[in-house]
């Protein structure tokens, strides 16, 4: 079987060229370049790295049939038809139970035991890399419970999917303004948190350009099945995610230890009184701490995968690039999978009406600016460390933060420019208070890269 290619990727149908990723690319030579992924790219990642899918949006944006492309053309259409995916529609009368499960008729009769033992999987059901439940929020949030086992890729102990691998996708009709969707419910808040990856359809809506090729170009209906070259790029993708990658594992520590602070609180840190206590807040980071929470372990996993799969993506599509920006990467995973729950709800509510992509995209602007005048120390402190050298101390040169460098120092003295060497506590308290984000965290995590013995 050779490998997948990114034309094996295409879709026949869905469109969606409105610019979502932006990661910065290193060439051998030292050169750097910007590369600029679609929309559609996301939901190409979303399939390579295995992560649950909720499509939320207007009506007839393009959710469903992207959904129609991946179960049709990526995986051979409905398993009960010799295909790897369930297509559902969300209703009332869904039972998990009654989909996956069967009566065995050779069990049931007098002196073949309980009923109960009768009751077996439907491989063909339970084996399929994909479940897809469209408009899930036609079902009331007490049925909605039946659909946390598919997000999880499990039933009542049994794995779903194949050789580790499961899909799940589900499309919400959402009007934030109208409320004209009659009949339809909220999506269960744990339900919720099962979704890995959130594509605001509203937000990143299709170009004219792109409205102009759906309108002239006829539907594709057939079905074909590269689902082995998925569970082949899948692997790759989830091997090198289970490896520790020093930089992109820093940044990723921002969106968990490093939001994890409140100037409000005792011990600095976010607790279940957040967001309460923003309102009276004068803190110089409130602008940022203020709109968003820490990221919990199972969610900072899930962003390293899908970081994992953009650079996987990248390389299909744009080979040549020596290595790609950790920061870009680590900020881009948090835009697409750090929503539900993580987003201050007050503020969504009051300054952003109810966009929280808005509020998303706000948070990782000022993220990505509040780390700027530290990057270069944590970049070169990372790399210190990898060598083996624990350093933590600051200099402080011409306003920028620097790490503390033999070499450096007798560079600097040489030609005669001033520098000052810092507090490093100090410098992590004022960061802290500057940005609404944490950097103690750093200190023990170079010990556990240059084998200090921190934990």
């Amino acid at each position: 079987m050779s490998a997948i290619e990114y034309k094996d990727m295409e879709f026949p149908n869905f469109v969606n060229t409105h610019s979502a990723i932006k990661v910065t690319g290193y060439k051998s030579d030292g050169a750097k370049e910007e590369i600029v992924l679609p929309l559609s790219d996301v939901a190409k990642i979303v399939v390579l790295s295995g992560c649950s899918l909720l499509n939320i949006g207007d009506t007839r944006c393009g959710k469903s049939r992207l959904m129609r492309d991946i179960h049709q053309h990526y995986f051979g259409g409905d398993a009960d038809n010799t295909g790897r995916s369930n297509w559902n529609v969300a209703r009332n009368d869904f039972t998990a139970d009654s989909f996956f499960m069967t009566v065995d008729q050779s069990k049931i009769g007098e002196g073949k035991g309980m009923l109960a033992e009768a009751r077996v999987p439907v491989l063909k059901r339970t084996g399929a890399l994909c479940n897809i439940m469209d408009e899930i929020n036609l079902a009331i949030p007490e049925v909605q419970v039946e659909f946390f086992g598919m997000a999880e890729g499990r039933h009542k102990g049994m794995l779903l999917g194949n050789d580790g691998y499961h899909l799940f996708m589900a499309s919400c009709n959402l009007n934030r303004v109208n409320g004209d969707f009659a009949g339809t419910s909220q999506i269960n808040r744990a339900l919720l948190n099962r979704m890995g990856v959130t594509i605001d359809f509203d937000y990143f809506k299709m170009t004219d350009k792109d409205l102009d090729l759906v309108l002239r170009r006829p539907k594709d209906e057939s079905l074909r099945d590269i689902s082995d070259k998925i569970l082949a790029a899948y692997d790759e993708i989830k091997t090198a995610a289970e490896q520790r990658d020093p930089w992109l594992d820093a940044y990723l520590r921002v969106f968990s230890s490093g939001l994890d602070y409140c100037s409000k609180d005792g011990d600095k840190l976010k607790k279940r009184a957040w967001p309460v206590k923003c309102g009276n807040c004068d803190s110089a980071g409130k602008d940022l701490c203020s709109l968003v929470k820490q990221s919990n372990t199972g969610t900072t996993e899930l962003m390293r995968r899908f970081a994992t799969g953009i650079t996987y993506l990248i390389n299909l599509k744009h080979p040549g690039f020596a290595s790609l920006e950790p920061l870009d990467l680590a900020l881009e995973a948090f835009k697409f999978t750090t929503y539900h729950g993580n987003l201050n709800g007050i503020e969504t509510a009051s300054t952003y009406s109810g966009e929280d992509q808005e509020q998303m995209a706000d948070v990782v602007a000022k993220m990505r600016e509040a780390i700027k005048p530290v990057k270069n120390y944590i970049d070169d402190a990372i790399d210190s460390a990898v060598n083996g050298t624990y350093e933590t101390r600051v200099i402080l040169v011409g306003g920028e933060h620097r790490i503390y460098s033999p070499g450096d120092m007798q560079k600097l003295q040489a030609n005669k420019i001033e520098y000052e060497l810092v507090d490093t506590t100090q410098v992590f308290n004022e960061f802290g208070e500057k940005t609404g984000m944490r950097l103690d965290w750093l200190p023990d995590y170079l010990k556990s890269l240059a084998g200090k013995g921190a934990k």
